[in-house]
């Protein structure tokens, strides 16, 4: 009789057990089917976005004509890295076929492409309590090559240079028509308070365009430690746009813009 009962007892044990076994594998089930799902719809949203993204490069605002790659309301113009990297010096004079899309702006000309991130820049400096003045942009040929001779003369008279000296000198200032980025209508000047040219980098508005620049795509384009490279003494009123992504990847990697189109291209090729 003992053993009867004992024999019950263990029938009703294991049934329990089974029957927890059960309940436990419809959990998991439950759970591994819910997880299923919530990939799944975690895919197609993200298929979506992957498609709207694609769309959207593919719209008009893309046209060859200007370079633009993407435009957002809230954000600024990007543009693909023909126009941001243009490199113009004495070794790679300006292409004979490029043509500035020109626009005025502050009593200066500046292409039209960066006028948004110059504008917010500009705007933003202002509220920072550190109000830009536009002094410099865009130079036809024809008047760099100009600005070049006035100061080839200016050396030979007022510092009695022999014509080789002040030609080379000039370049390192100035530079030759073709040969000065000012043509591209991509770099500006700045002044503020009256001061410009190497007397700017004492006032607050260069201690902000040394620190807030690069998040609106302009450089610092040439520095002082960077010379040897630019062929340009220290201009610390003149900033060149480049694009908001490489801008702040060249402070980041402190490459001035010779440095850094040369890195890009060894990038490439590996």
């Amino acid at each position: 009789m003992h053993r009867q009962k004992e024999k019950v007892i263990k029938t009703h044990a294991q049934w329990h057990s089974r029957n927890q076994i059960k309940k436990i594998r419809i959990v998991m089930t439950a759970v591994l089917i819910a997880i299923v799902l919530s990939l799944a719809a975690g895919g197609l949203l993200a298929w979506s976005q992957m498609q709207e993204l694609f769309q959207s490069g593919a719209s008009g605002d893309d046209s060859p004509s200007s370079g633009l790659v993407i435009s957002g309301s809230d954000s600024l113009p990007v543009y693909d890295d023909s126009l941001n990297l243009m490199l113009v010096n004495l070794s790679h004079p300006l292409k004979t076929e490029y043509q500035a899309q020109l626009v005025d702006f502050e009593g200066r000309q500046v292409d039209e492409r960066i006028l948004p991130a110059l504008k917010k820049m500009m705007e933003q400096a202002k509220e920072d309590g550190c109000p830009l003045t536009l002094s410099g942009g865009y130079v036809d040929f024809s008047t760099q090559d100009q600005l070049y001779e006035a100061e080839v003369q200016r050396l030979m008279k007022e510092e009695n240079l022999s014509r080789v000296r002040a030609e080379s000198q000039a370049m390192d200032t100035i530079g030759k028509g073709g040969c000065n980025e000012n043509q591209t209508g991509l770099a500006v000047t700045f002044s503020a308070g009256g001061k410009q040219g190497t007397d700017f980098a004492s006032t607050k508005q260069y201690s902000w365009l040394s620190e807030n620049s690069v998040y609106y795509g302009f450089i610092l384009r040439f520095s002082d430690e960077k010379k040897s490279l630019t062929g340009m003494k220290f201009q610390p009123d003149h900033f060149r746009y480049v694009g908001t992504d490489h801008a702040v990847k060249m402070r980041e990697y402190s490459l001035c813009l010779e440095e850094y189109v040369s890195y890009l291209r060894k990038q490439s090729q590996n």
